[in-house]
This record gives C-alpha cells, sequence and structure tokens, in this order.
C-alpha cells in the first residue's frame, strides 16, 4: 500500500520552503494538514490544490491593485 501522506520536511520540499514556514503556516491554520498525536502530516494532492487557490489568489489581489 502506497504513503497517503507526506511529512513536514517533505511538504518544505515539495513546495520549496523552510521546516519551520510549513509550521508556522500549520500552526495559523494556513495550510491544510492532519495531525496525528504530536506530528503534522500533509497529502501532496491537498498541497497541489492549496497552492493552485494561493496562486489564483495572489493574481486575482495583483490584478484589483
Amino acid at each position: 500500500m502506497m504513503r497517503q501522506t507526506i511529512t513536514v520536511k517533505e511538504a518544505a520540499d515539495y513546495i520549496g520552503v523552510s521546516k519551520d514556514t510549513i509550521y508556522n503556516l500549520a500552526r495559523h491554520q494556513q495550510i491544510p494538514h492532519v495531525r496525528v498525536g504530536k506530528r503534522i502530516l500533509f497529502r501532496s494532492e491537498v498541497l497541489n490544490d492549496w497552492m493552485n487557490q494561493q496562486e489564483t489568489e495572489s493574481v486575482r489581489t495583483k490584478r484589483e491593485n
């Protein structure tokens, strides 16, 4: 069975930011994640959707200004 989740380090590498940034985003509920005990986990397809949404919002904001 394939793993369904990725770790904080893997998520940071996947989207190109630091682990601290991932922890801060998760702490402030700004990135979709799942907590299992003390672990924070992500699904790559959900991160893809989140990144697409962030990109769309940044373009929309730029157009409005």
